[in-house]
């Protein structure tokens, strides 16, 4: 089983106290503020789990439960902060907890099919991906499809990644990470010239480079035939990120067979 890279996954912390509990004439008034202030703790539990201080997110988190034992949102971050320890079993339980609260919770939904793919279960996770990405409530189904195909080509299944690619793409045509997977898609099977347009589509909409779309540059130009364009993401590689990874690659891929970058 492939490794995933959590750089790639996205995982909606920010978005975990977005789900209020909803409140209505009939409720009394100390309930309704008991539940603001479960809201409120985890959303201080989710910050101090965004700082690295898991000891005060987690009296956070546990304080809002004892607010309110039917808050999903805080089922959720404890299922977020459990992983982050490396304790999966209580991961799970929570997220599936999160579930049964709030079963159509997107939010919930995608983090707790992260959780599966990370933990080496790429195609039960394709379920709850889907399911999120097509509520109508979540704010970035394009994510939502574009985990599914990173955890898709885990399995491996080549053909419903791009499947899951091309439908962030159609939410989104500019949603960088899935200009990314289908460049490297595209470069694996050979189609240079789409492999390229989905470089220079991700370079025009995302301001950030990053190394390995710069190291596919590098290779796609030399697949081409174009020496100067492959010269020219070689040079971006080393002096934007010259200690990484993928420089260490091409510097390698130079030393084995000539010096295509300099």
């Amino acid at each position: 089983m492939k490794t995933v890279n959590a750089r790639v996954i996205v995982i909606s912390v920010a978005v975990l106290v977005l789900g209020a509990c909803v409140s209505t004439s009939s409720t009394p008034q100390n309930q309704i503020s008991m539940n603001q202030a479960s809201q409120d703790n985890v959303a201080l539990g989710v910050a101090y789990l965004q700082q690295g201080r898991r000891d005060l997110a987690m009296q956070k988190l546990q304080l809002a439960l004892q607010q309110n034992p039917d808050n999903a949102n805080a089922y959720s971050a404890l299922g977020l902060l459990y992983s982050n320890i490396g304790d999966n079993k209580r991961a799970d339980e929570n997220y599936r907890e999160a579930l049964d609260k709030a079963p159509t919770d997107p939010q919930i939904q995608n983090n707790y099919a992260v959780f599966l793919c990370r933990q080496g279960k790429p195609k039960q996770s394709e379920k709850y991906f889907v399911e999120a990405a097509q509520n109508p409530m979540y704010p970035t189904p394009e994510a939502a499809y574009a985990n599914a195909g990173v955890c898709a080509n885990l399995i491996p299944d080549e053909a419903a990644a791009e499947q899951f690619f091309n439908k962030s793409l159609a939410i989104n045509p500019n949603y960088p990470q899935s200009l990314y997977e289908m460049a490297r898609l595209s470069y694996q099977h050979k189609r240079y010239q789409d492999a390229l347009t989905y470089i220079r589509r991700f370079e025009s909409a995302s301001p950030t480079p990053r190394p390995e779309v710069l190291l596919l540059g590098v290779r796609t130009e030399n697949a081409l035939g174009d020496r100067r364009g492959a010269e020219g993401y070689a040079k971006k590689l080393r002096i934007l990120f010259p200690n990484s990874p993928q420089t260490q690659q091409l510097d390698q891929s130079d030393n084995n067979a000539g010096n295509p970058g300099n």
